[in-house]
């Protein structure tokens, strides 16, 4: 059956360390929908909240906030770890689909990088800077200083609770199998937080997916390459109004 074409609700979930504002760039190529960015608890100076310490738990509270919206009216888009939250609330009655952009099944943290981020997080947040862009970018100082002011504004103990929620986070797997909401799967070709690969094998796992790679791009896809990436977010929910999903790997 196709899905409606009426206008979709798009709940953005933001990666580790970061909050509602790394979707700016792309909110102004998405006005044909109501795109609704979020701020996880702890992560907006100006909306309080305690850090939740496990993506299930995130899941939860954005479930919570979906409570009472018209089934099959929202589509989840998720970065990194708000992928992997997204992946947890898809099943969700409210939810029509997922849009999964630089993530994976399974997001293991290198030991290093969560002692830093525990013990030093604003050297841990320079790495993420550093590794989240593409260097070949052609306004690489320009993406990382916008990257740096998002995460800078942010509590510094928000990144070490959310790299050790990603690194503690098995379900991945599982849960992509289970999933029945067709789902889009963006990955990017020079993302080293999250390899391309491991992003085409999350859209493998799951039974209803579309997978795109964004060519000379980083990690930080919604701030690297808006314009692109909100196209194929665009173009994925009007494959669903047709009652289209693509086959993985097209």
């Amino acid at each position: 059956m196709a899905m409606s074409t009426s206008r979709k609700m798009l709940v953005a979930i933001h990666g580790a360390g970061m909050n509602a504002a790394a979707w700016g760039g792309m909110a102004p190529h998405l006005l044909d929908h109501a795109f609704r960015p979020v701020s996880l608890p702890g992560h907006d100076p100006k909306a309080g909240g305690e850090l939740i310490p496990t993506i299930s738990g995130m899941a939860d509270w954005v479930k919570q906030r979906l409570s009472g919206t018209q089934a099959d009216s929202v589509i989840l888009v998720g970065h990194s770890m708000g992928a992997l939250v997204a992946l947890a609330a898809a099943s969700d009655p409210s939810v029509a689909g997922v849009v999964l952009m630089g993530t994976a099944a399974r997001m293991p943290v290198n030991s290093d990088l969560l002692k830093t981020a525990q013990e030093q997080p604003n050297e841990a947040i320079g790495m993420l800077i550093k590794w989240g862009v593409d260097p070949a970018h052609p306004q690489v100082g320009a993406v990382r200083t916008v990257l740096g002011s998002i995460m800078h504004a942010v509590d510094p103990k928000a990144v070490a609770n959310d790299l050790a929620a990603c690194n503690s986070f098995t379900e991945g797997e599982d849960l992509a199998k289970k999933t029945a909401k067709p789902a889009l799967v963006i990955s990017a070709q020079h993302d080293k937080l999250t390899k391309a690969a491991d992003g085409e094998k999350l859209a493998a796992l799951l039974p209803r997916a579309h997978y795109h790679m964004l060519t000379d791009c980083g990690h930080m896809m919604m701030i690297e390459r808006p314009i692109e990436t909100a196209h194929e977010i665009k173009d994925f929910i009007d494959s669903l109004g047709r009652g289209e999903v693509a086959p993985t790997g097209s």
